[in-house]
């Protein structure tokens, strides 16, 4: 077809090939979303998509959605290698190699030597019995072994974000294997494309026309110092702290595409061109960073949805094929190469060779490496995983006549499959690191004073660490000889332009996000921390902060928090409350994903919790300062008000900063009379139930027995002969005045510490639960968080862990308290 009768039958369809479109899109998001909760990343939506449309034909006219791809489908794919080369760092390669970069060489060299074992059986043998290979040529052969033995490093990264594993030993070694697999495979071939682009015109001499092989290495390499100048000159242009200029953007892409241009010009392929460009340009630097996000971006939320539906309405049966399968030559022709006897052995044989020769490449040096069994082959699958790249390699081939209609087909399927697989494997790994953590209680009351304190903070910005600083400094002299270690973590949500940002990171947080505006918060976040320990916090290194990143949606973004502390055996979670003051002092209506986060933290978390309720603390006394902060802890009973009671005892150590006074409310006259009656009517109404009326009421006593003997301990340590520890004792008939009391107090303090009240039950409380806006907060919690409570007193609410979600309890009085 010419391209006049393309451009007519575009102009006569336009609008119906832009509703296609737009179906596409929006049903590869909806079934991202779907599959999304299984952890499959967006390449496998994108493809059962693909496949759907390709079996069953549901949209109209895929003739034109194939003639708009068959006249951008040469260079469409040109973006995605150009961010993947952005990435990569080659001169890693120069380096002597670590334990990611061998693990990532035995798997390529295993692939390789398989492929050469096999290669009889891949190559073609006649007409009527092909192989997956139709070409015999050591061009095809290399293409399919760089193929097999190439990771889809963008998938794997998503993948170890999705599942949690990134920070894992296996998961840290999979995702730097992952990317140095990739580089050197996608280098090959397109070293290989570059060497062979003749071997059609001058089949005798593949390494035709040297002089343009040398010209287009020249440019590469001419590309290497443009594209640095100019990056240099972008961020002179563009300082720290100010938002990249759209026009200075534009200026770097548009270099870059240029020199893609010129490689092309030479005779070498588009999409090669710029993954050599792209691996020239830096790795490192804001503008690199911001570029990769801006096109990752764009492909995943467009373009590569349209090039997998595209890529999988190609499949169509050639002569060959029509005549094998017995149909009529004007049937074929219309007829999708899924209509034909599917090609089973193919795909099980290129499964078999790609999964085979990673595990066992893989499997070989991860136990030199000293991983376990299951950790190795686990290594190994996540290394052997697949994506676009395989597709448009498959796409390639098919286009060159190197793999036949049914190869074509076979290895879509095989991308498929292996890409719903390596999650499962993802989650037995993630279960197998849990596992391995050796389990104990974990909290404030259960920590051991000759120890170091380990916390474990949500950040949102910076704006919230003046106030954890000041938390840090008044705890961490409760621990052995003040040494404290803090992992912050910093709280992103997962969008789709953050999840087109991420890419791999050197540190703890195994990958890391380069979206502008995460980047700076994160930059802000750390300078506020280091500051912290330049002042007061570091000498002789007692003071440690590490940074997290808790990359994830708001559903699962506890799952970050509570791995860390699980991983840190920490002792305490802190994490700010989802609303922040207002400049007028009132608290505003909040974020509900961040509330969504805290209740399932105080829910699942495996040590203590701090609800930080934020009104300028940290900026009303600096950790340096020599002015002391007014701190009252509040205790009623419970255990949540025993481990708030714990808190407050680390902080009466360091009484240059912090005067607390712990104020005990317990019941009058008439409360003791209230809540004799409930108690006595409670058992008349369960006269039937006896054994249930004794527990409750025996633990009531149990729990009193454990308050009065927790707090006479506290106040023989911290309040007797000590006049920096205040104490009051206030009696009190209800919630009201309960209330009252609290209220009475809000101008003398800075700080209120309280206990959640979970197993609270007193008479104290009742009804406060009614009229509570927050419940995850407590009754107590909820009323000094409230906007029409104080403007200056922030507020720390306590939640005690839980040891009953390890332990299989059969009595509720074999529980320690």
């Amino acid at each position: 077809m010419d391209c006049s009768m393309t451009s007519s039958v575009l102009s006569a369809n336009y609008n119906t090939v832009l509703f296609e479109f737009g179906v596409i899109l929006v049903t590869s998001k909806i079934l991202y979303a779907l599959l999304r909760n299984v952890y499959q990343p967006r390449v496998f939506s994108d493809l059962l998509l693909g496949i759907i449309l390709a079996q069953f034909r549901v949209l109209s006219i895929t003739n034109a959605i194939n003639l708009v791809f068959g006249k951008i489908g040469g260079f469409i794919f040109a973006p995605y290698l150009f961010a993947l080369g952005v990435e990569m760092d080659p001169f890693s390669l120069l380096d002597s190699p670590a334990a990611d970069a061998v693990i990532a060489y035995a798997g390529i060299a295993s692939t390789c030597v398989l492929v050469t074992l096999c290669h009889g059986a891949i190559t073609s043998t006649s007409r009527t019995h092909t192989g997956i290979v139709h070409e015999r040529s050591l061009r095809a052969f290399l293409g399919l072994a760089a193929a097999l033995a190439n990771t889809a490093s963008p998938v794997l990264t998503r993948l170890a974000t999705d599942l949690k594993i990134a920070k894992t030993n296996v998961g840290r070694l999979a995702v730097g294997a992952g990317i140095t697999s990739d580089m050197v495979t996608t280098l090959l071939i397109a070293l290989g494309s570059m060497i062979w682009r003749d071997s059609d015109a001058d089949a005798a001499a593949p390494f035709a026309q040297p002089a343009l092989t040398a010209s287009v290495l020249a440019v590469v390499v001419m590309s290497a110092f443009m594209s640095r100048a100019m990056a240099d000159w972008v961020d002179g242009r563009n300082p720290e702290g100010r938002r990249m200029r759209g026009f200075d953007l534009s200026l770097v892409a548009l270099v870059a595409a240029t020199l893609c241009w010129f490689i092309s010009v030479l005779r070498l392929d588009i999409n090669m061109a710029a993954f050599l460009v792209g691996l020239a340009f830096p790795s490192d630097g804001r503008v690199s960073r911001l570029l990769v996000s801006k096109i990752n971006f764009v492909l995943s939320s467009f373009v590569l949805p349209l090039y997998v539906a595209h890529v999988c309405l190609s499949l169509r049966q050639t002569t060959d094929d029509i005549e094998v399968a017995g149909l009529k030559p004007d049937e074929g022709l219309r007829a999708y190469v899924m209509q034909l006897p599917f090609p089973w052995w193919k795909v099980f044989l290129a499964t078999s060779m790609g999964t085979l020769g990673k595990l066992v490449g893989c499997t070989g040096v991860g136990l030199l490496r000293g991983l376990g069994w299951l950790e190795a082959l686990a290594l190994g699958m996540l290394l052997n995983v697949k994506g676009y790249f395989h597709i448009y390699c498959a796409l390639a081939a098919f286009e060159a006549g190197i793999i036949t209609d049914k190869s074509f087909m076979a290895i879509i399927f095989v991308v498929a499959l292996n890409v719903a697989v390596t999650p499962m494997v993802g989650m037995g790994i993630a279960s197998w690191a849990r596992r391995s953590v050796q389990w104990r209680l974990m909290g404030l009351q259960h920590h051991d004073p000759s120890t170091e304190l380990r916390l474990v903070a949500g950040l949102r910005g910076p704006q919230e660490v003046p106030t954890l600083a000041f938390l840090m400094e008044s705890l961490r002299w409760g621990a052995g000889n003040g040494e404290i270690a803090c992992y912050a973590v910093d709280m992103v949500q997962l969008t789709d332009q953050t999840a087109s940002s991420i890419v791999k990171s050197g540190g703890l947080d195994g990958v890391t996000v380069v979206d502008e505006e995460v980047s700076e918060m994160r930059k802000l976040i750390g300078e506020a921390l280091d500051a912290y320990r330049a002042e007061c916090g570091g000498e002789g290194g007692k003071v440690k902060v590490r940074r997290l990143l808790a990359l994830s949606s708001f559903p699962d973004m506890h799952s970050d928090m509570c791995i860390c502390a699980e991983d840190a055996m920490a002792a305490l979670i802190l994490v700010p409350f989802h609303k922040t003051q207002c400049l007028d002092g009132t608290m505003d209506g909040g974020h509900f994903g961040f509330r969504l986060v805290n209740q399932k933290v105080l829910q699942l978390a495996p040590c203590s919790v701090g609800i930080i309720v934020d009104r300028g603390l940290g900026k009303q006394h600096r950790p340096d300062s020599t002015a002391q902060a007014s701190v009252a802890v509040l205790f009623i009973g419970g255990a949540d008000d025993r481990e708030a009671l714990t808190l407050a005892s680390f902080m009466c150590k360091q009484r240059a900063s912090v005067r607390l006074t712990a104020l005990r409310v317990v019941q009058n006259a008439t409360a003791q009379a209230r809540a004799k009656a409930r108690t006595s009517l409670f058992e008349s109404k369960s006269k039937r139930h006896m054994p249930l009326a004794a527990t409750t009421t025996g633990q009531e006593e149990l729990q009193a027995r454990a308050d009065d003997k927790f707090f006479a301990e506290f106040y023989r340590k911290h309040v007797a002969g000590n006049k920096s520890v205040g104490y009051m004792e206030k009696h009190v008939a209800d919630g009201a005045e309960l209330v009252a009391v609290l209220r009475g107090m809000q101008g003398d303090y800075r700080l209120f510490v309280v206990g959640r009240g979970r197993d609270r039950n007193s008479v104290l409380t009742e009804g406060l639960e009614e009229w509570a806006e927050c419940l995850e907060l407590g009754p107590v919690g909820d009323i000094l968080a409230s906007s029409d409570f104080s403007t200056t007193a922030s507020v720390l609410i306590v939640q005690q862990y839980d040891a009953k979600k390890h332990y299989k309890v059969i009595d509720e009085e074999f529980m320690p308290l």
